[in-house]
């Protein structure tokens, strides 16, 4: 059984690249580049082909759309204007590319369930590039074509596979809404009993979920034959890396992806920082109430230009989420990616707070979710999925207050679950107060 689920690895794996070459090595092209551009980064040629690339695209979008046709100068990326999703939506035409208007693109769609929701057309060339991102990036983290791969989201209808496409790539679609300790059990019986190499790609919720059970369950490590475990869409603790990683006996990577982009950065093993995808995007950080580039170090607005879409060219995007570079690392490299803006929580004092003070909840066994809130200037609702049993109120309130404020007043409320959002994720922290207005100090 063992050699006969080798042999049908690879011959996945062959049958992949022999595709590719009856298509002319498209994807196999662009893997070489990306991988002289991250691997060699601040060599001549690497310098060389992502200018080559921001120039091609800049010129590409003032030539065919009517959204960016009025920029005159071409050589400063500081001259086009941050767009958005709402940019975007209310501009749908004015972004298409007059060269591809008519040509078969491929449509994708984000759920909107964390903003605006947003539908856009990627030209070929940019699907074999994305393709080509996510076999490097899969490749970073310990996965090869051929192998397993259990990916953990929410299968709505848009990103529903045949059976006989899933298949052929290997994938099983485990469903994050119904990820009950029962479901939780089947599938950990199903990857014990498995003789595949596998991969685990997931929410970072589900990546918790998982770990809490198997902790309850006092479990010991699993012998699953687990190449590797990549989580995306939200953050993902230490204490859950931690946990996952003892169990599967693999490091665990977090990446940070969007669906109207591709893949934007990844960590690599046992490293907090996060690798950018320099060969695919151009990244800025922008204050987060300007347009203007933050301090170095300083948090801010994570805006890209992506290099490849030329059916629907995205100058200066604005994802919706803030981080930081390291600008002195070789590459440049997130050392922090915080979530969207309307998930930023202020202490009373106007400063940001980092969202991981939620994961110090952690050392409370009994809790079971938990979500921080803030409502207005001072105000904030700590919801909490657990027993008040045992649970000490006093000494949550005052650790909260030492990170919103001594005057902070702070209301814990017991719930029987936190409602996952419409796209399988659950928010950590929201502030209310943002979504409604702009907060003034």
């Amino acid at each position: 059984m063992k050699l006969l689920i080798q042999l049908l690895e690879f011959l996945r794996y062959t049958a992949f690249w022999i595709l590719d070459m009856l298509k002319g090595f498209i994807i196999k092209k662009h893997l070489k580049e990306i991988k002289t551009v991250l691997e060699n980064s601040q060599s001549s040629r690497a310098i060389e082909i992502r200018q080559n690339h921001l120039q091609s695209i800049i010129n590409h979008a003032i030539s065919t759309t009517g959204f960016y046709k009025n920029i005159k100068h071409t050589e400063y990326l500081n001259e086009f204007p941050v767009i958005n999703k709402n940019i975007l939506n209310n501009n749908k035409s004015d972004f298409i590319s007059s060269k591809f208007a008519n040509k078969k693109n491929k449509t994708v769609s984000t759920s909107g369930s964390t903003g605006a929701a947003l539908i856009l057309s990627l030209d070929r060339n940019k699907v074999a590039r994305n393709s080509a991102d996510t076999i490097y990036f899969s490749q970073l983290a310990g996965f090869k074509i051929g192998y397993r791969l259990f990916f953990i989201r929410h299968w709505n209808t848009y990103y529903k596979k045949g059976k006989l496409l899933s298949w052929f790539q290997n994938i099983t679609p485990i469903e994050v809404l119904n990820l009950s300790d029962s479901t939780i059990y089947k599938f950990i019986n199903k990857i014990k009993k498995d003789p595949s190499t596998k991969g685990f790609l997931g929410y970072a919720s589900a990546f918790e979920q998982i770990s809490k059970y198997l902790e309850r369950t006092a479990s010991k490590p699993l012998k699953a034959n687990v190449k590797s475990i990549i989580a995306i869409s939200e953050h993902l603790d230490e204490h859950t890396k931690a946990s996952i990683q003892k169990f599967f006996n693999v490091p665990v990577v977090s990446r940070y992806s969007n669906t109207e982009n591709g893949i934007i950065a990844q960590q690599k093993a046992n490293d907090p920082n996060f690798v950018i995808n320099w060969a695919s995007y151009y990244v800025e950080i922008l204050n987060l109430n300007d347009d203007t580039p933050s301090n170095k170090g300083d948090i801010g607005r994570i805006v890209i230009t992506d290099l490849f879409n030329y059916c629907n060219p995205l100058i200066r995007y604005d994802t919706g989420d803030i981080g930081c570079i390291n600008f002195e690392a070789s590459p440049p490299s997130f050392t922090k990616i915080e979530g969207r803006k309307t998930d930023i929580i202020y202490n009373t004092k106007g400063q940001i707070v980092s969202s991981f003070i939620i994961i110090d909840l952690l050392k409370y066994s009994q809790i079971k979710q938990s979500q921080l809130i803030q409502e207005n200037k001072k105000e904030y609702t700590l919801k909490l999925n657990t027993s008040k049993e045992g649970l000490q109120e006093d000494l949550i309130i005052k650790e909260f207050k030492s990170y919103l404020g001594e005057d902070a007043m702070i209301r814990i409320l017991y719930v029987d679950e936190i409602p996952l959002l419409a796209s399988g994720k659950r928010k950590q922290t929201l502030n209310n107060w943002m979504n409604s207005t702009t907060p003034e100090y």
